[in-house]
This record gives structure tokens, sequence and C-alpha cells, in this order.
């Protein structure tokens, strides 16, 4: 959920992304799963449960990877697909996707499912079945008294080639001033492979972040705000310190919670995020999972 807050309004849809979700018949009038069936924290949707992942499956490397617009993270040999619109990650066999991404700017107003339906419906997709909803924190959108309504649905579906697929999909919804816009994070798997893909490929999905917001969505003309700290370098320093002993904290918070752990090259400078049951005690450190003689080196905390 933190890292769905800071997407809010920093991430585009692209119409393969959603394919990664869902399908759904036409003429739907489905409002959703019962959020009463909600998964818990230690169940489903996007969540990972345990560090020790899938029994007997080890999630792979995660290799860091720099587009135009955006950073993430994925396996060195999946294929990402990035626009200003958003990143689609999608294995070499096409089984497995995950991705990021929002649409901005449309008129009248939706709800987080009916946009769902709605855009999937036009994908082509066929026998949606809802299996659980959940209600997350609303965000503020920037607009006065205007929050983004963000709901995260587990869901079943048939894709166009006739593959059952099951998927975890959250979406916000920010209604204003007769238009909308909806942000999406989600990730799809073969039925059989769900189990195993929901304790990693929500990390994709949750890794995709802006690093050029004045170009997506195509709003180049937007001005940043310039930010004007005080002059005084003994105040600053002060502060400096505080940060990164909250970088520290957070830092071992998040891998602790993830199961993976953000390691460099110290020869090229690559970064990998590398799932912990890859480490190796005789080595007392990880191996580069591309030059398997060379041992990672931890990140600083502000990485």
């Amino acid at each position: 959920m933190f890292r769905f807050a800071l997407q809010v309004a920093l991430i585009t849809l692209s119409a393969y992304a959603l394919s990664g979700c869902s399908k759904s018949s036409s003429n739907s009038q489905y409002s959703g799963p019962s959020s009463g069936s909600s998964p818990s924290s230690s169940e489903g949707g996007g969540r990972i449960s345990s560090a020790s992942g899938y029994s007997g499956f080890t999630r792979p490397p995660l290799v860091v990877r720099q587009g135009q617009y955006f950073t993430w993270t994925m396996p060195s040999d999946w294929q990402a697909n990035e626009s200003a619109n958003g990143v689609d990650l999608t294995s070499p066999d096409g089984k497995l996707i995950a991705n990021s991404a929002l649409l901005a700017g449309n008129a009248g107003q939706t709800t987080p499912w009916n946009f769902l339906v709605d855009v999937l419906t036009k994908l082509g997709a066929r026998d949606i079945k809802g299996i659980s909803t959940q209600n997350l924190p609303s965000q503020p959108s920037g607009y006065p008294g205007i929050n983004w309504q963000i709901q995260e649905f587990e869901l079943t579906f048939t894709d166009t080639a006739g593959t059952s697929r099951h998927a975890d999909c959250t979406c916000g919804v920010c209604n204003a001033y007769g238009g909308y816009s909806a942000i999406i994070q989600s990730f799809s798997a073969p039925a059989n492979e769900y189990d195993q893909a929901r304790t990693w490929l929500p990390l994709l999905a949750q890794s995709v972040m802006a690093t050029n917001p004045g170009q997506i969505a195509y709003q180049n003309h937007l001005i940043p705000v310039q930010n004007r700290p005080l002059d005084n370098s003994g105040l600053m320093e002060s502060w400096q310190q505080k940060r990164l002993s909250q970088d520290r904290i957070a830092k071992a918070q998040h891998e602790g919670m993830m199961g993976y752990e953000r390691m460099v090259s110290p020869t090229t400078g690559q970064h990998y995020n590398m799932p912990l049951e890859t480490y190796d005690g005789t080595v007392a450190g990880y191996r580069n999972p591309d030059h398997p003689d060379e041992i990672l080196n931890p990140t600083p905390p502000e990485e």
C-alpha cells in the first residue's frame, strides 16, 4: 500500500499493461466481489507473507533497470515495455505478467471495479470471476476535499489465448470536476502457478517508480516547484544525519518484509534485489547472478 500511494498521479496506463490484470464479458453488471471476503495480509492479494517464499521454490534475483521515464526491477531475462504511460513486465514464455500504469484525464466518473471491467472488456476478455475485494486507505489527490478511492481485487479469468489465469489488481480512481484518473498495479499468472507467483510478482509491480515526473502522461509543460532550504550548514547536517538513520530503519524493514535484499556489484555498479534464500553462507554473502565468482556488496541506506 505504501508503494501504491507513492505511484498515485505518477504513472500512466497502457492497454497491454491491463491484459496482465483480468478480462471480462461485455455489459457486465458485476459490482466486484464482496469486501467481506477480503484476503488477509498473510493469505493473498499482492502481499508477501514470508521471506522464505513458496515451499520448494526459489524466487529469482531481480535486476534494477532504468528507462526513459521509470525505474523498475525484474529478472534479467524478462521483457519490459516502457512508455510515458507506464511499464509492462513479461516473462520470456509470456505466462507471468506484472505492470504499473495510470490513465489520466477521462471524461465522466467511475469506480475502481467499473473501470477495471470497462477496460478489460474492451480487450476481449471473458469468464471474469471476482474472488475478493479489499478496501484500502484513501489517498489525497491534490484537489481540495477529493481523495483517491483505492481497492484491491483478486480474480480469475480466461485470456484471449484460452488460458485460465489468476490475478491481483490494485486500482485507484480519482473523480474530480467531471473527469477521472485511474491507476493500476497488477500481476497475473496461469491459475496453477499463482501460488508461486504471488510470493514475488507483487515486488515487480511495486518497483515501478517515476524518475522523470515532468514527462509522464506527456505533461511536459509542468513546472516543478523549486525547493529553497534554509542556508544553515549546521542545521542541514543535523537533518541529513536524522534522514540517514530513518533510511537505515526503512531499508531494513522493507527488506525483512519483502524477503529481498538490495545489493550492488562492486565492479559494474549494477543493482540487484536478491532473495534471502540465495544467501551463500560459504562466502558470507550473495553471489552475482551474472558473475558467480563475484560477491555483491550491500547498498547504502539511501539506495
